[in-house]
């Protein structure tokens, strides 16, 4: 029985040696395909998605609960109300420091036009007083000498003189604190700019219940709704300037030497398929990514279409500079093993394997960089060749 399985075996190896001596000496009709030398020029396919660069947050200035809340997606121009917070006691705070500002202008306008002419007024009564005062007293004293005025009304004029003084002193002292830049002016003025400073603080308050663009900005996000309500310096919206769009996407590794800054490339959104637009390369990521090995690139523009929004997906069209005077060949032609890329080749009507080196694709042409040239005899065969095999040569 083991004779028999040791007979079988020794017989089927021989069969297939044979088999295959015969296949390799029966030639195959194989087609015969010759390298082109031309131009060649590679585009660049990949997804990307709109991405704003730099953001700025709108934070309430106040608390309170909101009003107006502008919509995502909205432009704003500079200087526009983009939210509103209502402050209750704003409003009432603002029209008291109102009141207190006018009641201060009043009693300073007062002091100016009445007060300072009443106490000029009464200085110059008291000097006539004083004067009538004085020449009463030299009368009585000129009636005393000849006996006929008494001691008693002699002190009385006499008292009367220092009463008339001391008032006249006490006017004087009035007149001068009432005086232009005098303690009651000066007085009267810091009340007024205490008022004013106020009256600021609260219509600053009433301000704050607006918030304002601060410049031309498309809003990203809302980060609050209408009727919540919010402290002071809770964010409320995410904007930023129109044209500062960025176009972010992930190549293949293997098309970075066909990158370079300033590329130009064709557009198109996925929500508007037939309005292209244009951008250019502005970034390619100094690292490719371990995980995925993709490089990362960016594309901007001068003026993005208006229908371009944050988060929209686009396709991106790069076509590649054309390379001089390239061997070329069709791609169907290439085979791969261990990560070497090779070619059938005819040699004394055999098939041989040639090991190349391959570079930029386009369609169904790929670049060959080394292992070939213009007059190298590639196969194209439809049925499966082995090494050695003779073949009987068709040119294509």
């Amino acid at each position: 029985m083991n004779k028999k399985i040791i007979a079988t075996l020794v017989l089927g190896t021989v069969l297939g040696s044979v088999a295959s001596y015969y296949i390799q000496q029966r030639p195959i009709k194989v087609t015969l395909v010759t390298p082109l030398s031309a131009q060649l020029q590679s585009t660049i396919l990949a997804t990307g998605q709109v991405k704003t660069r730099t953001s700025t947050l709108l934070n309430s200035e106040t608390a309170g609960l909101v009003t107006e809340l502008a919509e995502e997606g909205q432009l704003l121009k500079k200087d526009q109300n983009a939210a509103s917070i209502l402050d209750k006691d704003a409003q009432s705070l603002y029209q008291q420091a109102q009141a207190n500002l006018e009641n201060s202008q009043i009693k300073l306008k007062h002091l100016r036009t009445i007060e300072r002419e009443q106490a000029k007024l009464k200085f110059e009564q008291a000097a006539i007083l004083v004067k009538q005062a004085e020449r009463q007293l030299a009368n009585i004293k000129a009636l005393a000498e000849q006996q006929l005025a008494s001691t008693e009304t002699l002190t009385t004029a006499k008292e009367t003189l220092a009463l008339r003084q001391k008032e006249l002193a006490n006017a004087h002292l009035q007149q001068q604190s009432l005086r232009a830049n005098g303690l009651e002016e000066q007085a009267a003025i810091s009340q007024q700019q205490m008022a004013q400073a106020q009256a600021n603080q609260a219509q600053l308050r009433t301000q704050k219940q607006h918030i304002i663009s601060p410049f031309d900005a498309v809003v990203l996000e809302r980060k609050v709704s209408i009727g919540q309500y919010v402290k002071q310096g809770d964010a409320l919206l995410s904007i930023a300037p129109p044209q500062q769009k960025e176009l972010i996407a992930n190549v293949d590794e293997r098309w970075l030497p066909q990158l370079s800054l300033n590329q130009q490339a064709t557009v198109v959104a996925d929500a508007f398929p037939q309005q292209k637009f244009t951008a250019h390369i502005n970034y390619i990521a100094p690292a490719v990514s371990d995980s995925r090995g993709t490089i990362e690139i960016r594309l901007s523009n001068t003026q993005w279409p208006d229908f371009l929004q944050e988060g929209m997906t686009v396709s991106i069209e790069l076509v590649t500079t054309a390379i001089q005077e390239s061997i070329v060949i069709p791609t169907h032609l290439l085979q791969q093993s261990d990560n070497q890329y090779w070619v059938w080749i005819a040699k004394n009507n055999t098939a041989q394997r040639q090991n190349i080196r391959v570079g930029l694709r386009h369609l169904d042409k790929i670049q060959v960089l080394d292992g070939l040239d213009s007059s190298s005899q590639l196969i194209e065969s439809k049925t499966p060749l082995q090494l050695n095999q003779k073949v009987n040569l068709q040119k294509e």
